[in-house]
């Protein structure tokens, strides 16, 4: 009679399941680090994409009372500000919230523009400037707003 004895060691398919797992977490650790060292980055290209966004969407359809001009040029010095400055991250919380507030239904009216512009000003205060220096103008022609009810 041969001596059967247990086998010593793992089955295949739990070797095979502890080694995806493995890589698995290796994954998601790497995925984490590589995160954490690019925040700044990532935080500026989630933002940019929510701001230009917002801004395609005035093009597409725009509000009376909103001048898109006026809008366009402080998110776009705000844009340019963004990409070449620190972020600083505890106040970019707020703006965060603010810009997905604007944006959650997907449709901006006057009221909207106008928090998008605020919350642009909040976070670079120098954008004051620009604001008050560049007049505002509604951007329907009045010919055109009897038919654009």
């Amino acid at each position: 009679m041969a001596d059967e004895s247990p086998k010593k060691g793992l089955s295949k398919g739990c070797l095979i399941a502890l080694v995806v797992v493995g890589v698995l977490l290796l994954l998601i650790i790497i995925a984490g680090i590589t995160c954490y060292v690019k925040k700044d980055e990532l935080v500026r290209y989630g933002t940019a994409t929510l701001v230009n966004s917002i801004k395609s969407e005035l093009h597409r359809n725009p509000v009376q009372g909103v001048d898109t001009v006026r809008v366009n040029a402080v998110a776009d010095e705000f844009l340019k500000k963004l990409n070449s400055s620190e972020m600083d991250l505890t106040r970019y919380g707020k703006l965060a919230q603010e810009l997905q507030a604007v944006f959650s239904d997907q449709k901006i009216d006057s009221a909207e523009a106008e928090k998008f512009v605020q919350a642009m000003v909040a976070y670079y205060p120098e954008l004051d400037t620009l604001v008050s220096q560049v007049p505002a103008r509604d951007t329907i022609p009045v010919e055109d707003s009897a038919t654009a009810l």
